[in-house]
């Protein structure tokens, strides 16, 4: 999947491309269903650019030699050889260690060509791990021009022998939106079961009677007992002993002893004319798929490669499809926590609890209305994330400077031993080091300016409100305002104080960033956002000036400061800052900090935007309710439907007002 779109992404920028594949010696259940329409779409022009594949042959007698398997490294690496030496070639990318990588390596040694080399999970995880097969993956891996891997994966391959500078994060995959839409054709399956049934190569993995008369959910990918495919058929059962008229549409396989197993549960039950197994379909018809199912479950469970982020749930999202899935998948997700439960999702804490998982699907069999309202909200998140991801562009550029043998830039997750034992504060005071810095510069070789400055200081609360003490001292003077590095300090030690005292709040009072939608309902219908109540989030605080910290914020030097802060009332939003992360506080307006003021649980949304019509007249009732939804995802409210018996007034008290700069006074919270 990545492979074909990655081949064509490059061709449509003007490169061509030859994919060396043993795609077609894919045996059941894991080969395609392909019509010729589909094999057409394999190769294409695009301009300057094209897409050439070369197949490997499948096993006959000229192959044979015992003990026999197909020779897919050496086929592999001839070919690729035999091509370049008709057209040359400029790099060699392979995507998977065996045997692509190891080929891609033969190849490289054939042709002289660069290698680049990418792993994915499992090869990582697991092959990459097997006694018998490390030593040659770590010399493909040593020998590549570039390895392509983050994380984890990027410090085995440095403690293996790797060169640092030879690897590089590979960006993510986007997801094709023109074709992964809510809107287009969905597949015929009674059409499609019709013509698998005459291919003797397809028709073993065509299972089950149902003729898809009714709402269906889906899966697909692989089935297994971490996949969650066993409790799911469990959950039907008890859907069908419930009279609730839906059926199972599994695009998925597994090994010859799970797929026996799947088949021979969902009989047991009584299932066959509930459920149609199909085979593998190529990737762009997987949207027709998932457009035609009542909901798609992604319920991947204790899955053994912890850095394995599947691609399944990005699709049935961009697809507007409602998804049901793991927590663990989810989790797994970038900025999962902008993806609600019962809001952009329906998450499962247990996929093999079937008692709650049947209660959350018959819900949506019941409501597919709101099932289709999520799946709306699902969509929209899917866009925003991958909205500016690197993929083609990345690839690239990888491709383009192994090419000419130049190195690429190292991965932004891979950090030295130094970068990964810096404390999170370490990032806290960007502007009181500039402050620092130039009270060193400025104020004179004193001992006590030039210990601000030692690589022993640290950089915590206590170091800046020494910078305040020596700028209140008066011991600085220069071209530079004062009073504006005093406010530069004063800032970063207000947000400070802030996350520390947010990181006091009483854990009961902390929600899961997942589930902070509370609602007695399983999920939230569309148009009743107006009747919620928002709660802020416990674990942020306001702090807000009276002059105009955006001026400060970002600065590179301290000549960039403002030399008189223009006086009107910001507001920065801090969060709670642990030792192992942190969340960067948030700049905001007036509008927010007001309503996160009035979120205390004692207010419906619409009474919130009743009272700020009131006080401020720019903005709209409706532009008010998006805002707050828009607060919800990003987490600083919660919503719920009932209310608090009180106030939480300690939030409000908590909050921290500050005003002008007197050097004549103590820092702040002294």
């Amino acid at each position: 999947m990545r492979t074909y779109w990655s081949a064509h992404g490059l061709a449509a920028r003007g490169h061509e491309v030859h994919v060396v594949t043993n795609a077609k010696e894919a045996h059941s259940p894991f080969r395609m269903y392909m019509r010729t329409e589909d094999w057409t779409r394999c190769e294409a022009a695009y301009g300057a650019g094209s897409v050439t594949l070369h197949w490997t042959d499948p096993v006959d007698r000229s192959q044979h030699y015992i003990p026999m398997a197909s020779p897919f490294v050496t086929k592999l690496a001839a070919i690729v050889a035999r091509a370049h030496s008709h057209r040359p070639f400029d790099v060699i990318y392979s995507h998977y260690l065996e045997p692509y990588g190891v080929a891609g390596h033969l190849a490289a040694q054939m042709t002289g060509l660069p290698h680049v080399v990418r792993m994915a999970g499992s090869d990582a995880g697991r092959l990459w791990h097997h006694p018998q097969l490390e030593a040659l993956y770590d010399h493909v891996l040593r020998s590549a021009e570039v390895v392509v891997s983050v994380g984890a994966v990027a410090e085995r391959a440095i403690a293996r022998g790797v060169a640092p500078e030879r690897i590089t994060a590979g960006g993510g995959f986007v997801i094709p939106e023109n074709l992964f839409t809510s809107e287009g054709p969905e597949l015929d399956l009674p059409a499609l079961r019709s013509e698998i049934a005459q291919d003797p190569d397809f028709a073993g993995l065509l299972w089950g009677e149902f003729a898809a008369d009714r709402p269906y959910f889906g899966v697909y990918g692989k089935l297994g007992e971490r996949k969650g495919s066993f409790a799911l058929l469990a959950v039907m059962h008890r859907l069908k002993e419930a009279g609730l008229e839906v059926g199972l549409v599994a695009l998925a396989h597994g090994s010859p002893s799970v797929q026996k197993s799947f088949r021979a549960r969902a009989t047991e039950l009584g299932l066959a004319d509930r459920v149609l197994q199909i085979p593998f379909l190529p990737h762009w018809r997987v949207p027709e798929f998932l457009r035609g199912c009542l909901a798609v479950c992604c319920l991947e469970q204790d899955f053994p490669i912890g850095f394995h982020s599947p691609i399944i749930p990005r699709e049935v999202l961009m697809s507007g499809t409602c998804l049901v899935g793991s927590t663990e998948v989810i989790r797994k997700l970038p900025s999962f926590a902008q993806l609600p439960h019962g809001y952009g999702c329906i998450a499962i804490e247990d996929a093999n609890d079937v008692a709650l998982l049947t209660e959350r699907l018959a819900a949506i069999v019941k409501e597919p209305e709101t099932a289709a309202a999520i799946g709306a909200r699902g969509r929209k998140f899917a866009r925003e994330v991958q909205r500016g991801m690197p993929f083609l562009e990345k690839l690239e550029h990888i491709l383009e400077s192994a090419a000419a043998r130049q190195r690429v830039s190292p991965s932004a997750t891979r950090r030295s031993a130094e970068d990964a034992a810096a404390p999170v504060g370490s990032d806290r005071f960007p502007l009181t080091h500039l402050v620092a810095d130039a009270i060193a510069e400025i104020g004179g070789n004193r001992p006590d300016n030039m210990n601000l400055v030692s690589p022993e200081q640290t950089s915590d609360l206590i170091w800046a409100r020494q910078v305040l003490d020596a700028i209140e001292r008066g011991t600085v003077s220069g071209a530079t305002s004062v009073r504006s590095l005093a406010r530069a300090v004063q800032i970063e030690i207000a947000i400070a104080m802030a996350e520390d005292e947010a990181d006091k709040t009483n854990s009961t009072e902390i929600s899961d960033p997942l589930f902070r939608l509370h609602l007695e309902r399983w999920a939230m219908k569309e148009g009743t956002l107006a009747g919620l109540v928002p709660v802020r989030n416990p674990q942020l605080r306001i702090v807000e000036f009276d002059y105009d910290v955006s001026q400060f914020l970002g600065a590179q030097t301290v000549a960039a400061f403002p030399a008189v802060a223009t006086p009107h009332a910001s507001y920065i939003v801090a969060f709670e800052c642990s030792e192992n992360e942190r969340r960067e506080p948030l700049l905001v307006d007036e509008l927010t900090a007001r309503i996160l003021r009035l979120s205390d649980g004692t207010r419906t949304t619409s009474e919130i935007v009743g009272k700020l019509s009131q006080e401020i007249e720019t903005s709209t009732i409706e532009d008010n309710i998006t805002w707050i939804e828009n607060l919800f995802l990003l987490g600083l409210v919660s919503l719920q439907d009932t209310r608090v018996d009180s106030v939480v007034a300690a939030l409000a008290s908590a909050d921290r007002r500050i005003g002008n700069v007197d050097l004549g006074q103590s820092g702040p919270g002294r």
